[in-house]
């Protein structure tokens, strides 16, 4: 396929405001490329090469470096990039206009194909060490050196991860069901497929080559992560026992990271929430696993918590993420040592067990785990009623945990790859006073300090995420509760993500002094949801305005473990709203 052809469905479907439209013209893109191609196709679309559990390099061009590329590819000033790169506010947009202006480009421009294009970006993400910035620049110089100015709009936006054609996940497995099988009722089966498989292209590839009897067939797989499956979260215990079903496992809930253990043999890989391999940070849960679990070939979900070395009590969240380090691990192992709590098997010798009950799932993780000093299977205990689920709460937080995740143990109560659903919920105690669900947010922008906050940022802007345009609309502005220690690191981890224009994906009526990339995830509490005119969250959902978290303050605890994509939803805060308003 001609990358031209993607690259013109990109600018339609970025022009068209309806969901099914993009989806539409997707899908007719994907009925025109080569069965060989499709995975490429998807990873484009999608501007990431490789899922993150291949461990790839991934391209991750900043914007310095894209300004420099399309300088030399244009023959222009950098100067004269910034200009129109402030202008426009796009660095798609202006290569675009720099490469239509240069003769160049139209006298020597090849026929770019979807392949070329992929292969450059791969090996430009692969170039690293000493000399490697000037090689990726060469490259990339090289390859618009080739487009039109079209493709070469597309191709700076795919590098520079702004491809803002609100087209997310959901819309690719439709237009999939679309161009494949005919229609959207073959949807559910194509998402089922990426949530146990968690590589879409690979899903597309063999749905254009097989048939979506094949993607039926996938199932889990030693060593390919699954897409983890998430929970609800209520402050009511009655109303947590009639969304179960009447009956529950009540587990307590770790402040830790959670992990994903695939086990074959010998061989442990550990995977986060994000699906990023994770192994070489945990050194000694390698071992736990090695020692204390039986099942030569398993997949087994827990929570890595932090002990201090000296009680053996438990440490906060973020005194694991000290644990994310490149250097030093084995000393790092020593001062923050950590324990194991699984509570949930999803494969076993050679069992999916995922469509098994809960209850189920939890015997044969009885029988698979041994039991030690640091590895455990989670606390819990199966309830019929609200009075004794708050009397487990109200021992978790005695004992310092988070709170408790309330599991439906019924016969449909099986594990919902990559689901948000009611078989599980979490009471936690942050949701018992103020706004009743804490919620993570992805920090866009930034207002500079006055007086004594001169030199660090005076307020945060923070942004849900819309998986259904892949945006991120603002929700609030933080601006009270920041000790000086805060208020230092959130300098010292948002400077690398300055950029000169707001991206894209941003939506936002504030206009914010600094814009960042939107990557870091925060934790953030607040006295309630409100409507707003300030802030378009769920603009276009509600009717009266956008939602906005009223007195919103920063909990101190970073998100690492999740990316943007893994924030809080438009549609979460949606249901957040309404459950305040009695509406659910």
């Amino acid at each position: 396929m001609r990358y031209e052809r993607l690259a013109r469905a990109y600018e339609e479907i970025e022009s068209t405001s309806g969901a099914l439209d993009k989806i539409a013209i997707f899908a007719e893109v994907l009925k025109e490329a080569e069965a060989a191609e499709i995975d490429r196709v998807i990873a484009l679309t999608m501007g990431k090469l490789f899922p993150d559990w291949k461990g790839e390099p991934e391209i991750g061009i900043a914007e310095k470096m894209a300004v420099q590329v399309v300088a030399s590819a244009a023959s222009v000033p950098e100067k004269r990039v910034h200009e129109l790169l402030r202008s426009l506010g796009d660095i798609g947009a202006a290569a675009e206009e720099l490469l239509s202006e240069s003769v160049q480009a139209t006298l020597w421009a090849d026929e770019l194909t979807v392949n070329r294009v992929f292969d450059t970006l791969y090996q430009t993400a692969k170039a690293s060490g000493q000399g490697s910035s000037r090689e990726k620049v060469s490259l990339l110089v090289g390859l618009l050196s080739e487009a039109q100015p079209l493709e070469a709009k597309y191709i700076l936006r795919t590098v520079t991860g702004s491809l803002r054609l609100g087209l997310g996940h959901m819309g690719m497995i439709d237009a999939l069901a679309i161009a494949f099988t005919g229609g959207r009722e073959t949807r559910g089966d194509i998402e089922r497929a990426f949530n146990v498989c968690s590589d879409l292209g690979y899903v597309a590839r063999l749905l254009a080559e097989k048939g979506i009897d094949a993607v039926r067939s996938i199932s889990v797989e030693v060593g390919r992560p699954i897409r983890m499956m998430a929970a609800k979260k209520l402050s009511d215990p009655v109303e947590i026992m009639q969304k179960v079903g009447g009956r529950a496992l009540v587990e307590y809930k770790y402040d830790g990271e959670r992990l994903q253990v695939h086990k074959d043999d010998d061989e442990i890989v550990l995977f986060s929430r994000r699906q990023e391999r994770i192994t070489d940070q945990y050194p000694d849960v390698v071992e736990y696993v090695r020692k204390h679990v039986r099942s030569k070939r398993c997949v087994i979900e827990g929570e890595c918590v932090a002990i201090d070395p000296g009680t053996g009590e438990m440490r906060p969240f973020q005194e694991l993420m000290r644990r994310k380090r490149k250097t030093d691990i084995e000393e790092m192992s020593k001062e923050v040592p950590v324990r194991l709590f699984f509570f949930d098997v999803l494969y076993v010798e050679d069992r999916d067990v995922t469509g098994r009950p809960m209850l189920e799932r939890r015997s044969i993780l009885e029988k698979i785990i041994d039991v030690s000093r640091d590895v455990r299977l989670t606390t819990g205990e199966v309830t019929d009623s609200a009075e004794r689920l708050e009397e487990i709460f109200m021992a978790a937080l005695d004992t310092g945990h988070e709170g408790v995740i309330a599991k439906a143990v019924h016969e449909h109560s099986t594990y919902q790859a990559g689901s948000r659903s009611w078989l599980w919920i979490k009471l936690k105690a942050s949701y018992t006073e103020g706004m009743s669900d804490s919620v993570d947010l992805v920090i866009v922008g930034a207002l500079h300090g006055r007086g004594k906050r001169t030199g660090v940022y005076g307020a945060i802007l923070a942004a849900a995420y819309d998986d259904e345009t892949d945006t991120f609309p603002t929700v609030c502005k933080i601006g009270t509760g920041f000790t000086d220690e805060m208020l230092q690191e959130f300098k010292e981890r948002l400077e690398p993500l300055v950029a000169e224009t707001r991206d894209p994906r941003i939506i936002s009526d504030i206009e914010a002094d600094v814009w960042f990339e939107p990557r870091l995830v925060i934790e953030v509490l607040g006295d309630e949801i409100t409507v707003s005119p300030i802030h378009p969250a769920g603009r276009d959902k509600i009717g009266e305005g956008g939602l906005a978290i009223r007195f919103p303050r920063f909990t101190g605890r970073w998100r690492d473990d999740k990316d943007p994509t893994q924030a809080t939803t438009v549609s979460e805060m949606i249901e957040l709203f309404e459950q305040q308003r009695g509406e659910r």
